[in-house]
């Protein structure tokens, strides 16, 4: 199995196999959302037609991708979220660009696209054209994932296999992290922090199996993190949509959040670690929406995610704010009747605004969240 067939690895599989899965089968529900009447309200801006938002920071400037008119959509960096796109632009004989992860001095990676041949590529700047990061062997694709604010950066070098590579800056040389065991080789590498920690995953050569995965730093050897147990025995980093967003589920103090499920991908819960040999606690979602993954983590431990209702037919943006706190449905503290679908959650910053993606009125929209103080 190659990277293309891996994109929403879990997700995809689910989708498949759902439909199998008997109607009424027994679910582990963690919690209810039970106390939307006191969450704090969002007022939602509409960030464009067509549009991802991936990473918030925290002056909250978005980085994203959105259709501007080419033949493929290109990263966008959103300086506030009512502010016009900044067309972040890609690399001369490439259809497009993903802007996928983001440091507080607004230095940017991501890949240029097309999708099924991507090569890794970093911006100093939003006023910066893109530049292809070193090391990508020939034969083989790419993609950056995570930039700290020291510019060290993360992602993934993919061909027959999938492997988590890492830059000390953006003009070095890429190396590859070691591997989580010899039966887990393969895995990619999404968020990078602070201090070097890595969050990631190691996977079996067929992908069947895979574990997040946790570098203390560049060299270091990886650890597993801690399956919830009971059915939820296998673990992941987050969620990689087919448009290759990628989740950020790792911050400075070192908590993680990602997602567990079963044997037979028939059931995912949003997940947290506080650290990596803290075990693993299941995020509450709602009866509605028993399934989901945790895809973004703020420095005060507030997380974002996805919860999908039972069929994975149908997906909500959860809050929670914290990781004992039950899971909000995003949808129920924006104002009612305009239109709005927040389906996907990506990230939050530490003022609580978040980015992700939607629907109005039935078009996909990029949206952010602002809070109502």
């Amino acid at each position: 199995m190659n990277k293309l067939n891996r994109l929403n690895f879990t997700f995809i599989i689910v989708l498949l196999t759902a439909a199998t899965v008997a109607a009424g089968q027994k679910r582990q529900i963690s919690g209810s959302n039970s106390n939307t009447a006191t969450s704090t309200r969002y007022r939602v801006i509409n960030l464009g037609k067509n549009g991802f938002g991936n990473v918030i920071g925290d002056a909250d400037q978005i980085l994203g991708s959105i259709y501007l008119g080419g033949a493929d959509r290109d990263a966008g960096f959103w300086p506030k979220p009512k502010g016009a796109v900044i067309d972040l632009g890609t690399l001369p004989g490439f259809d497009g660009s993903r802007g996928l992860g983001m440091n507080s001095r607004n230095q940017m990676v991501g890949l240029a696209s097309p999708i099924s041949n991507p090569v890794p590529v970093f911006w100093a700047s939003p006023q910066s054209a893109p530049v292809e990061l070193p090391g990508l062997p020939d034969g083989v694709y790419g993609q950056a994932s995570g930039i700290n604010v020291g510019g060290q950066i993360v992602g993934t070098f993919f061909s027959d296999t999938e492997l988590p590579v890492f830059w000390s800056n953006s003009s070095a040389t890429a190396t590859y992290l070691n591997e989580l065991s010899d039966e887990l080789p393969f895995g990619e590498a999404l968020s990078v922090n602070t201090a070097g920690n890595i969050f990631g995953d190691g996977c079996s050569p067929d992908f069947v199996e895979c574990h997040a995965a946790y570098w203390d730093n560049s060299t270091s050897t990886p650890v597993a993190l801690a399956s919830p147990g009971g059915d939820f025995i296998y673990t992941d980093a987050g969620g990689i949509s087919s448009d290759l967003t990628v989740s950020h589920g790792l911050n400075d103090s070192g908590s993680m959040a990602g997602l567990a499920y079963n044997a037979d991908f028939s059931q995912t819960r949003a997940v947290f670690w506080a650290n990596s040999s803290s075990p693993a606690i299941i995020l509450s979602t709602s009866d509605e929406f028993p399934n989901g993954t945790a895809e973004g983590i703020s420095e005060n431990g507030q997380i974002v995610g996805t919860a999908y209702n039972a069929d994975f037919s149908e997906s909500h943006a959860f809050l929670w704010k914290d990781a004992n706190s039950p899971g909000i449905d995003l949808n129920t503290v924006i104002p009612s009747g305009r239109g709005w679908v927040l389906e996907i959650a990506r990230s939050v910053n530490s003022s609580g605004a978040i980015t992700g993606e939607g629907s109005a009125n039935g078009v996909s929209r990029a949206y952010a969240l602002i809070p109502i103080r």
